[in-house]
Order: structure tokens, then sequence, then C-alpha cells
């Protein structure tokens, strides 16, 4: 174990080569200090305790620093979990570009104003950068079921990676700060409590983390539409716990890494607010909820 007298998380050492006792570790400072005392204590069974100290300083600069578990889905941040390959994502530091930029024309570059980033060795389109964050399209060329490190090069320097497991699909659905679904009814206006939809409607929903497709659709490029790239694995969609079948669900057409589903509410609900879900690959989405009314008699 290996502690920072700057504050800075303590850091475990982990074997490179346990026949010689041999331990490594990177550190990448977080507080700057003029002087920084590195206390490393080294412990084992039957053997006494081995300590011992490093005194410098942490100098402030300009290179770019993750923030621990830092990468997050654009639709549903969740510490911890999963992406699907071609996964919409956005990530967190200090440090991690010039000035704020978008990207301004299709495919998406895969630098902006210096700015890149590495997942699995590949440089991920980019959507957006700035200092503290930058949202970004996980290449489809990685494969699902493998872990794949992140690094951001910046201001002419990396920073320490972080790793991200990539699985076949991690479903996110796109809703509002109020927990309701973002749905268009079929002129493209939304649905809400004061326009919901309505039984035998076809509703439309956006989401991210969808997995592979049934066309090779190259990274930071615009998805086709005709025909349209289908997610290979279905996902399955229930309303209150009730499966309702989907009628398209797989990359919006003209869109990067944006997926959509259609599909059409049952005829025999009621009026009320409804739960959705997805569920795809065993893995279920975040909760939503989806306003519908019968309509009023005539």
């Amino acid at each position: 174990m290996t502690t920072f007298s700057n504050g800075d998380p303590p850091l475990v050492l982990s074997p490179t080569d346990s026949a010689n006792g041999l331990y490594s570790g990177t550190w990448t400072p977080r507080n700057t200090s003029s002087q920084v005392t590195i206390l490393a204590n080294a412990s084992a069974p039957g053997y006494t305790t081995s300590k011992v100290q490093i005194a410098g300083q942490v100098a402030h600069n300009a290179a770019p620093a993750l923030s621990p578990n830092g990468t997050l889905d654009v639709f549903h941040p969740q510490t911890g979990a999963g992406f699907g390959p071609g996964n919409i994502v956005q990530i967190f530091g200090s440090g991690l570009a010039n000035q704020t930029n978008s990207a301004v024309q299709l495919p998406l570059p895969e630098q902006i104003n210096g700015t890149i980033v590495l997942i699995g060795g590949i440089k991920a389109p980019l959507y957006f950068v700035s200092a503290t964050q930058i949202n970004a399209q996980i290449p489809f060329e990685l494969l699902a079921g493998s872990q794949y490190q992140v690094i951001v090069s910046a201001n002419g320097a990396l920073t320490t990676p972080q790793p991200i497991q990539l699985t076949t699909a991690v479903p996110a659905i796109l809703q509002f700060t109020s927990g309701a679904v973002v749905a268009q009814h079929p002129d493209g206006t939304l649905v809400s409590d004061t326009s919901p939809a309505t039984p035998g409607e076809y509703v439309v929903i956006y989401l991210s983390g969808l997995g592979a497709t049934d066309i090779s659709v190259p990274s930071g490029s615009a998805s086709p539409s005709n025909p349209p790239a289908n997610v290979l694995d279905t996902p399955v969609l229930t309303l209150n716990g009730t499966e309702v079948p989907t009628v398209f669900a797989g990359l919006a057409p003209t869109f990067v890494g944006l997926y959509q589903i259609n599909f059409q509410i049952p005829q025999a609900f009621v009026s009320g607010n409804y739960q959705l879900l997805i569920t795809q690959s065993g893995t279920a989405s975040n909760q939503t909820i989806l306003s519908v009314q019968q309509p009023a008699q005539q």
C-alpha cells in the first residue's frame, strides 16, 4: 500500500515479478503540493513490515487526467456499467481540451483541437470536447466480451489508462429529468402529459448501447436509411410488465451511434402512466414512464 501526503487516494501496487518481490503501480497526482511524502508499506506473513519513504513535490500543469470511473453512458450514466460496441459515452476528467468545441460534419472527426480519445488503441469518433468532458463513440470495431483501456491525449500529454468492459449490449433509454421517456408521435411531435400517446398509436423512442447491427456501419458515420441497420440481438420492450412487440429496433437513420425502437401501443391499454423497460442480452435498461390516454368518446 502506498499513501500520499497531498491527499491523493492510496494506491495498491500490483506484483510484476513475484519471484523477486517486485511490485509496481501508476500514480496520477490529483492535488498539487510544494512538498509531498510518498510512503510505501510492504508486509507478508512471517516477515517484518518494510517501509520506504520518498519526498518531492507535485507542480501544477495542464496534463489531462481522467476522473475515477469517468467513462459513462450518455443516456444512463451508471458507475461500473458495461458498454456495447458503438455506444455513445461521456468521458469526465480535467485538462481534456484547450477549448470547448463540437463536431460540425459527418463522419465524426477523430481529433478536435488536438484532443484524441483512444479506446482499445483505436481512435474514437468525437462529438464534443471541453476541459472537463468529452462525448465520444466507442468504436464498433471493438469486440464484446473484452476489457479495453480508455486514454485521452490532450495538451501534448496522455492520461493514465482507465479500463472499460464491453458486452453484447447495454440498453439505455433517453429520458427527461422527470423520468418520462423521450418519445415521438408519428408526426414527430413529443409525447407528453398534455399530448399523451393513445392506444393503437405507433411510437418512437431513442436509446444508446444496443450493440451490433446486421449492416456494418463504420464508426463515426451516419446510419443508413434504406435499408436501415437492425440490431442483431432483438430487445424486449415491456409496458407495466406486459411485453409489447417492436416494429423496428436499430440505428436511427442519418444519426451517429443513436438507436431507435418503434412499437405500437396495444389497443386494450387504458389511460395511465406506464413503466417502460427495455431488456437485451440479459441486461435491463433504466426504467422510464410513458403517458397513455384513451381518446375522448364522441
